[in-house]
C-alpha cells in the first residue's frame, strides 16, 4: 500500500499542531499570561478537581448511551468494564483527527476476548450513528435557543444553520446505509479500488453479518434507539454545567443561556477544526470570542479554555492508561474467527 497520503497527512497534522500551539501562545501574551495566572490562583485547585470528577457523569451518560446497544447485542460485558473501554477509545478520539472515530476499532479490539468482533463493530456503528444524532439535535437545540437571548452575528448563524443542515442530512444517508447494508458495499468498493490489504479483504466475508446485526438490532430493539440518544443528548448537557459551575467559582455572573450558548458555539467550532490535533488553539481562541462576545472579560474565556483543557487532559490520561495495562489485546489476530 502506498504509504505516501499517510505521510503527507502526518506532516499537515504536525503543522497544524504548531500552528495551534503559536496560536494559543499569542493568545496567552494578547490577554496577559499574570492575569491568567491569577485568575487561576482565585479560581483555586479544589474547584478544578471538582470540575473534573462532575464532568465523570457525563462519560457516564455517554457510555451508557452505548452500553445499552451493548447489553442487548451481548451481555458479556458489564458496565464498568464498558467505562474503562469506553475511556480508552474516547482518549484516541480527543486526540487523533479522524472525525471522533480514532478511538473505534480500538474498542473492538479491547473486548475481542468476550464478543465476537462482528457484534462488536455492530454496536460502535449504531453507537456512534446515535451519538451523532444527539448532537446534531443538541446543536440545533442551541441554535435556537440562543435567538430568545443574543444577536450574534449573521455570518455566526448561518454557518451553523449551514452545519446543521449538513448534519441532518448526513443522518438521514447514515440511516438509510444502515438500513440497506453498510460494511459489505463499502468493503467490495474499496477492495475494487486497491485500497485494502489483502488479508482486510478476506474480513469482507463477515461483512454481511454486522450489516444484519445492526438491522436486527432497529427491528428488535427500537426503543434503545431513543434511550441511548437521550443518554446521549444528556450527556451533550454536561459541557454547559460545566461552564455555568466556572462562572459560579470565578465570581462571573452565571447564566445558563449563555452557558448553553457558548458550548453551543464552541462544539460547532470544534467540528469545523476537526482536523486540527486535539483542537490547539482554536479551541480556545473559539471560548474566548463566544465569552467576549456575550460581556465577558477575554481573560474568563481563556481561564476556562484552560481548565478544560487540563479536565481534558486528565481524561485523556486515563484513556491512555486504561490502553497501556491492556495493550496486548490491541495486536490483530488474523486467524481470529470473526462471527
Amino acid at each position: 500500500m502506498n504509504k505516501q497520503p499517510f505521510t503527507f497527512s502526518l506532516k499537515i497534522e504536525t503543522l497544524l499542531g504548531i500552528g495551534g500551539i503559536i496560536l494559543l501562545g499569542w493568545m496567552i501574551h494578547k490577554i496577559g499570561l499574570p492575569l491568567l495566572i491569577e485568575n487561576l490562583k482565585n479560581f483555586g485547585l479544589l474547584p478544578m478537581v471538582f470540575l473534573i470528577l462532575f464532568y465523570t457523569l457525563a462519560q457516564i451518560f455517554f457510555c451508557l448511551a452505548w452500553f445499552v446497544i451493548l447489553k442487548n447485542i451481548n451481555t458479556k460485558a458489564g458496565f464498568w468494564e464498558t467505562f474503562l473501554v469506553y475511556a480508552a477509545g474516547d482518549a484516541l478520539n480527543m486526540t487523533v483527527p479522524s472525525g471522533n472515530l480514532a478511538g473505534e476499532p480500538v474498542k473492538v479490539m479491547l473486548f475481542k476476548d468476550k464478543i465476537p468482533s462482528t457484534q462488536m463493530i455492530s454496536s460502535v456503528t449504531i453507537y456512534k450513528f446515535w451519538d451523532f444524532i444527539s448532537l446534531t439535535l443538541f446543536l440545533l437545540a442551541g441554535w435556537l435557543f440562543h435567538f430568545f437571548f443574543y444577536s450574534l452575528p449573521l455570518s455566526w448563524n448561518i454557518a451553523a444553520g449551514i452545519m446543521i443542515f449538513g448534519m441532518t442530512l448526513v443522518s438521514l444517508l447514515l440511516f438509510v446505509l444502515q438500513k440497506k447494508g453498510l460494511y459489505l458495499p463499502t468493503g467490495k468498493w474499496l477492495s475494487k479500488i486497491a485500497l485494502l490489504e489483502s488479508w482486510i479483504v478476506g474480513k469482507l466475508e463477515s461483512a454481511h453479518l454486522i450489516d444484519q446485526d445492526i438491522r436486527n438490532f432497529y427491528i428488535v430493539h427500537p426503543i434503545k434507539f431513543f434511550q441511548s440518544i437521550l443518554f446521549n443528548f444528556l450527556a451533550w448537557f454536561g459541557g454547559v454545567i460545566e461552564i455555568m459551575l466556572f462562572m459560579k467559582f470565578l465570581g462571573l455572573e452565571t447564566s445558563f443561556q449563555a452557558a448553553f450558548t457558548i458550548e453551543t458555539f464552541s462544539l460547532f467550532i470544534n467540528n469545523l477544526a476537526f482536523f486540527v490535533p486535539a483542537r490547539l488553539g482554536v479551541g480556545e481562541g473559539g471560548r474566548v470570542l463566544l465569552f467576549i462576545t456575550l460581556g465577558y472579560p477575554p481573560s474568563s474565556g481563556m481561564s476556562y479554555g484552560i481548565i478544560r483543557r487540563i479536565r481534558e487532559t486528565v481524561w485523556i490520561g486515563f484513556g491512555l492508561g486504561v490502553l497501556l495495562i491492556r495493550k496486548r489485546k490491541l495486536k490483530p489476530e488474523h486467524s481470529q474467527n470473526t462471527g
